[in-house]
């Protein structure tokens, strides 16, 4: 069997593209992207996944013999993954962004905001809500979907979705600030309340003032009010992960 040049330019350039295009998806998808998994497990997982697609996607362009051309569409591909791994990222983001913002209600970073010296840091709130929006992107199947629309991507070859369908992604960004206002409504809610209830009790017992009890209360009634909120975090879970498939679908190439 005689292999000429255009031969193997079409076996490499069916590997590559996928290849290239599922490493940028590492670089900044959730659960793919996690700096917990080694980045030679990334690599193999990478090489496996694009193998597979070789073999299954029929109309990949090959390699061109152009150097320039071969690193522009490198690089295309490299950023094309990225973008549909960021829109996914969506949703990590805006849980761990109403873990922020419930911990600041909360009073969690009063020592951080008081004395800008201090150097310890308190987003151990935020951390446990990025698990928990991690978790849920998990259990609503957000890995699985995330393949299926980059292997949905090479429908038409390596083509990227033209750049005016990129502006949905652009307003996922509203999308991921209502939803950490959203998830830590309850808390703000809560911990308003303790703050007027606790400022109009100091007018008439000035030693029960903010740093004796309003602090330790603000915390507890918190803490109550974002446990009885955690059943709540599937379905908003799910539904970012709706969302952002939604919008993830204007970035594949159509017709």
């Amino acid at each position: 069997m005689v292999l000429d040049q255009h031969t193997v330019m079409l076996w490499f350039g069916h590997f590559l593209w996928p290849f290239l295009r599922i490493t940028g998806l590492f670089l900044t998808a959730p659960f793919y992207g996690s700096s917990l998994i080694p980045n030679m497990v990334k690599a193999m997982l990478a090489a496996a996944l694009a193998l597979c697609l070789a073999m299954w996607l029929p109309n990949l362009p090959p390699y061109p013999a152009d150097p320039f051309s071969a690193i522009f569409t490198g690089f295309v591909q490299i950023t094309y993954g990225a973008v549909l791994g960021m829109a996914m990222q969506i949703v990590v983001a805006a849980f761990s962004s109403a873990g922020e913002i419930m911990g600041q209600a909360m009073g969690l970073s009063f020592a951080q905001l008081q004395f800008r010296g201090s150097f310890g840091s308190s987003a151990i709130l935020s951390d446990i809500m990025l698990w928990a929006g991690l978790f849920g992107f998990m259990a609503a199947g957000g890995p699985v979907w995330l393949f299926a629309a980059l292997a949905r991507s090479f429908a038409h070859g390596a083509g990227v979705a033209p750049i005016a369908s990129w502006a949905v992604l652009a307003g996922l960004g509203g999308n991921l600030f209502a939803a950490a206002v959203g998830l830590a409504l309850p808390v703000l809610a809560a911990t308003l309340c303790v703050n007027l209830t606790v400022g109009l009790t100091t007018v008439f017992a000035p030693s029960m003032n903010l740093l004796s009890v309003g602090f330790p209360l603000l915390i507890l009634v918190g803490l109550w009010v974002l446990v009885a909120t955690i059943p709540g975090f599937g379905i908003a879970a799910q539904h970012l992960t709706g969302q952002c498939m939604e919008a993830l679908s204007t970035l594949l190439p159509h017709g």
